[in-house]
């Protein structure tokens, strides 16, 4: 099927052939040139000249050409299987593995033709599914769904059938990525039972990833207990082989009960410790397995303090303590300007809001000779000659006029950037009150925010860093930016915007520049199935990134055995791959050696084997029937998966579509358009040479 389509009538066709039988019969059957042909070849030669310029004009109107093809396609048939250890949980998890390849010869030899079927794993991790092994530490339901929507959207997805037990503990519930796949019946598959086993469990272990040397942090423990007769227990707190706290928990309900447990640990050595959760064995329980979790707890001696100046108490300051607070390596103090002395402890940065009344230039320039990086906050009441005893190159106007602008973020910073949950909330920020007049910048001075009113932007500055003897400094030259997160927590219902501000301020502060020539980038924690991958970095004296050292990692792991892992360049940078490692505490050194010298970086990680698979004894079809009753599909158990296919074959809306695929082509890229002009001109050209003029 074709249509056409053109921004120029066609009637425009007519004079165009008007135009070109005109010009033709001019050129042709003019007095001089008509007698040197005969009759015949006049028409001849006319037709020609006239079917050209014929084929010129129609060219120019810029015609399109619309061609439709119909296709048919298929219905996608997808079976999701839930690859995760939960099924093998139960009393009939032998079979489940034989059941499923059974189910999916049925499929191929009944609608093998009919349907272009798919088998997926879901679990752990969501693609083709590759080995039925049942190893997935995880279980995400959701995952499954979230992929077929992305990877056939737009496509005939006739069915999607669930094979699993309808336990999940990652992502969200299934049914809400489930229903986003419109026009698709969800058909499940049962694995397991609903009877509640015999069986005392961990359910969960929840504490902090980071604790702080000398400190206490909380580990609780979460304990369910199944059909276990009404009694105490204990739960006992292994570190290092060695238990150093127990507890007694009560079971109250012999149906079902639930109990907290919390222990309350002092944190007394540095690094990655692990802890054992161990709850006391009941006869007659279902399994043992699930009756111990492990924990890592990374305990650190780094606290940043940081230290709030004012002469007097402001709401800004308040503002900015609140973000810090949220920070568990963050020690906020405040202090008054004129009171304060630097502790031995000195802080890793001071923000210091400077509104005139009480000066103290000598304090801020012993801050200065320590190296504390310094954010300052100065109000418009501010007087330039304070300004200036602070001798940080900044000039700001004598007067006492004042202005209310708001900020925009200037184009010119490249040091770090913000996301846009802090640049959208900016245009709507109240305006802060600055100063009225221009501001003389130190020389070296990059400006973050500039000075708006309206949806104009002025080159003055709002906020702006400058480094003045090795120290960095971040200058703001207004106040009321409590104002700010007020507003966005009106708007929004929450302060990530202004959190983000504060955040990547005092980070780009605190943060010294690192010139060292080696540097790794190594997360902290791994689970048992990820890679652990490592990247490397070198600098030369120049600080350009270099791939001619060899590098090397060496790891040693719980058992005290090394290994090493020579570092693949890749481009600018290198990388290692140590694979999958075992559950436990490793220590890492990188050696570089560049022309003879050699450079080390050392540190540690740790590989975490979550277990919480274990914890589930028994099936949870009420999921599995709530997929299905709300996409029109049904529910069975894996066992009578036969029954299933019966009901695939009577349903008539899984069948296949017809699609058009149109397309469009511009009559000028016919090129057969083109071989019939130059013919037309060709054979005009040959006809006139060969009667003899030309």
């Amino acid at each position: 099927m074709f249509n056409y389509f053109s921004d120029i009538s066609l009637w425009w066709l007519l004079p165009i052939g008007i135009l070109s039988v005109g010009l033709s019969y001019f050129y042709y059957y003019k007095p001089r040139i008509a007698s040197d042909w005969t009759v015949k070849q006049l028409r001849q030669l006319f037709a020609l000249r006239s079917v050209a310029l014929f084929v010129v004009g129609l060219l120019l109107l810029g015609l399109l050409w619309e061609s439709i093809r119909y296709r048919d396609e298929k219905p996608l048939f997808i079976t999701m299987v839930d690859n995760s250890g939960s099924m093998q949980n139960y009393s009939d998890s032998a079979k489940v593995k034989q059941r499923i390849q059974d189910f999916q010869q049925q499929l191929e030899q009944r609608f093998g033709d009919e349907f272009e079927l798919m088998t997926l794993e879901v679990g752990e991790k969501t693609g083709n599914l590759k080995t039925l092994d049942f190893s997935g530490k995880q279980t995400n339901l959701a995952g499954g769904f979230e992929h077929v929507r992305e990877l056939f959207f737009n496509r005939n997805i006739g069915a999607i059938t669930l094979i699993s037990d309808g336990n999940f503990n990652t992502g969200t519930h299934p049914m809400y990525p489930a229903e986003r796949i419109e026009l698709t019946p969800v058909f499940t598959l049962g694995v397991g039972d609903t009877i509640t086993r015999r069986d005392q469990l961990i359910k969960s272990v929840n504490t902090n990833e980071v604790a702080f040397l000398n400190n206490q942090f909380p580990i609780d423990v979460t304990v369910d207990f199944n059909r276990i007769p009404v009694g105490p227990t204990t739960v006992s707190l292994v570190h290092q082989g060695r238990t150093i706290a127990t507890q007694t928990v009560s079971c109250t309900n012999s149906v079902f009960d639930q109990q907290q447990v919390l222990f309350n640990v002092d944190a007394k050595s540095k690094g990655f410790q692990r802890y054992n959760v161990v709850l006391q064995h009941k006869s007659g329980e279902y399994t043992f397995d699930n009756n111990q979790q492990t924990c890592y707890i990374e305990i650190v001696d780094n606290k940043n303090l940081i230290c709030l100046l004012s002469s007097a108490p402001h709401p800004d300051l308040a503002a900015i303590r609140s973000i810090l607070e949220e920070d568990q390596q963050s020690q906020v103090v405040t202090a008054l300007t004129n009171e304060y002395s630097l502790p031995k402890e000195r802080p890793n940065l001071v923000v210091w809001y400077e509104n005139g009344s009480k000066p103290n230039a000598a304090l801020f320039k012993t801050i200065k000779e320590k190296k504390i990086p310094i954010l300052l906050l100065l109000g418009p009441t501010t007087p330039s000659a304070v300004v200036r005893s602070y001798e940080i190159g900044l000039t700001v106007p004598g007067s006492t006029q004042q202005d209310d602008v708001q900020g925009a973020v200037s184009s010119g910073f490249s040091s770090f950037e913000f996301t846009s949950l802090f640049t959208d909330a900016l245009q709507y920020y109240p305006p802060l009150r600055v100063k009225f007049g221009s501001h003389n910048l130190p020389a070296n001075a990059e400006v973050i925010l500039t000075q708006r009113i309206g949806s104009v932007s002025k080159r003055d500055p709002l906020l702006f860093v400058t480094q003045r003897d090795q120290v960095k400094i971040g200058v703001l030259l207004g106040e009321g930016i409590w104002r700010w997160k007020m507003k966005e927590f009106s708007q929004r219902r929450s302060i990530d915007g202004f959190r983000e501000f504060v955040q990547k301020m005092v980070q780009y502060l605190v943060v010294r520049q690192n010139r060292e020539p080696l540097r790794v980038t190594l997360p902290k924690r791994f689970n048992v199935t990820e890679d652990v991958e490592v990247k490397a970095e070198f600098y030369n004296e120049a600080m350009e990134l270099i791939t001619t050292p060899e590098i090397v990692l060496t790891l040693v792991g719980p058992d005290k055995k090394k290994s090493s892992i020579e570092f693949s360049p890749l481009s600018n940078f290198y990388k290692a791959n140590a694979g999958q490692l075992k559950a436990g505490t490793y220590k890492w050194i990188v050696t570089a050696d560049n022309k003879g010298k050699k450079y080390t970086k050392s540190g540690d990680f740790v590989v975490e084997d979550i277990s919480i698979e274990q914890a589930e004894t028994r099936a949870d079809f009420s999921v599995l029937n709530q997929l299905s009753t709300q996409s029109g599909g049904t529910f069975r158990p894996l066992k009578n998966a036969s029954q299933l296919l019966d009901e695939i074959e009577k349903r008539g809306d899984i069948t296949t579509i017809q699609y058009a695929d149109s397309g469009y082509t511009a009559l000028i890229d016919w090129k057969w358009l083109f071989v019939i002009l130059i013919l037309v001109l060709s054979t005009e050209w040959f006809l006139r040479r060969w009667w003899g003029r030309y």
